[in-house]
């Protein structure tokens, strides 16, 4: 899911825009009004609609014909300047968003969540004209492969704080202080499963960003996160969640290219701060009972991200995502998590608005002792948009996906439809845009 910046350029500048780690609101006056959408329906071959098809222990699932819900965000903004200044700028921010499956695999109801509601003050501080100062709710320095929809960093959540700083010629600073935002939706707006939690802990960001290197710009960023402790209830008894101090560092190194731009993270992280999020979500790999302790203290995560987006190449539009991660989650059996992710997304634009886009994706997952696999799915999709460009929306596609998993991932994968199955297929049809 991309959620567009609000940036008066995104018709122009698609690809940039809408791949923009921060998401800043509109320089100008009056209302506004942003949102993004997914629909659609698919059928699997077994007749019933279809079921996502994703590997066990990965983060995330290549997208592409295999999303089972459907998606609203709509962006409500106003920005006022004052009469005596015009260089200064309020701007009011609210993000709803919609979400209802559309399988009968999925065992939740349309859901409705606050996404956003914040202010930020622009031009304000004389001698820094590019500083910002915001407080509220509110998407913040979210970085994600659109191919899965994995956002490997999203600090989302309450807080306030500054950005826009200048440092030198070039460089900007950034500091927040960010709370978690407790709504029942992940970052990709699907519904967490039955069991996940979300606490809220507190987040204090540094970030050096625009940083130009290696003919590009770079963004190093620092995080603390500490959590007090709290408890879970279960009908047969509670389990408490002790309370603990983490840390998490982080670099982002993003070139321009001719045709497009790469983007390359690496991330690590510590105890609460391990996830990258200003939420608290459970520990992978581990469950729990009552009468059990949850301890973050031995938890870390080490995670490398590279995407890469190639746009104009004559008819050919491409995009590659690739993750590699580690998690030790501190368990007695299953206390090393190994997930690595490839996939690649090409089009051929048969003219200005049909093409043909392929998405084929590789997850493999590896939990010590417990379990390991692979999983292998592909779509053909041909679709409509508005222009040559990898990122042209609104997209009206029809897909075909065809998946294969390990004999060692057999019931974990598409459980209800294929629970004894090692392959399976989808086909449908979808719409996708934002604006």
């Amino acid at each position: 899911m991309l959620i567009t910046a609000g940036s008066r350029a995104v018709v122009a500048l698609v690809p940039l825009v809408l791949l923009a780690a921060v998401a800043s609101p509109q320089d100008q006056e009056g209302f506004g009004f942003h949102g993004y959408l997914r629909s659609g329906f698919g059928v699997a071959g077994t007749g019933d609609p279809q079921e996502a098809f994703r590997a066990p222990a990965a983060a995330a699932k290549f997208r592409l014909g295999n999303e089972t819900e459907a998606y609203l965000e709509t962006t409500f903004e106003y920005g006022v300047r004052p009469e005596d200044d015009k260089q200064a700028l309020f701007d009011t921010r609210i993000t709803v968003s919609y979400v209802t499956p559309t399988s009968n695999t999925n065992n939740f109801p349309t859901t409705v969540a606050v996404r956003e509601a914040f202010v930020l003050a622009k031009g304000v501080w004389k001698s820094q004209e590019s500083a910002s100062f915001w407080a509220g709710q509110r998407y913040y320095d979210r970085y994600g492969i659109h191919m899965n929809d994995f956002w490997y960093r999203d600090l989302s959540g309450f807080g306030g704080g500054f950005e826009g700083v200048r440092v030198g010629e070039k460089a900007r600073f950034a500091v927040a202080w960010l709370g978690g935002s407790l709504n029942e939706l992940n970052s990709d707006g699907t519904v967490p499963p039955p069991g996940s939690f979300q606490f809220s802990k507190s987040t204090f960001d540094l970030r050096l960003y625009e940083l130009p290197l290696l003919g590009g710009r770079t963004q190093l960023s620092f995080d603390i996160g500490l959590f007090s402790g709290d408890t879970l209830h279960f009908e047969d008894g509670d389990v408490p969640v002790l309370d603990n101090a983490g840390w998490s560092a982080a670099a982002t190194h993003e070139r321009p290219l001719a045709t497009g731009r790469n983007r390359l993270t690496v991330q690590y992280g510590t105890g609460v701060a391990y996830n990258f999020r200003s939420v608290l979500t459970p520990i992978p790999g581990r469950t729990y009972v009552a009468g059990n302790t949850i301890d973050y203290a031995d938890v870390w995560q080490l995670r490398v991200v590279e995407d890469l987006l190639l746009d104009r190449l004559g008819p050919f539009t491409f995009q590659l995502g690739g993750v590699w991660q580690e998690i030790g989650n501190g368990a007695a059996v299953g206390d090393r998590i190994t997930w690595v992710s490839f996939g690649v997304r090409p089009a051929y634009y048969l003219n200005r608005y049909v093409s043909l886009q392929l998405e084929a994706g590789f997850d493999h997952s590896d939990q010590r002792d417990v379990t390991t696999g692979s999983l292998f799915k592909v779509t053909l999709a041909p679709q409509i948009t508005p222009r040559m460009a990898a990122l042209s929306r609104p997209s009206l596609r029809a897909y075909v996906t065809w998946a294969r998993w390990s004999e060692g991932f057999v019931g974990l994968v598409a459980p209800i439809l294929y629970g004894e199955a090692n392959h399976g297929f989808a086909a449908g049809v979808q719409i996708e845009t934002w604006w």
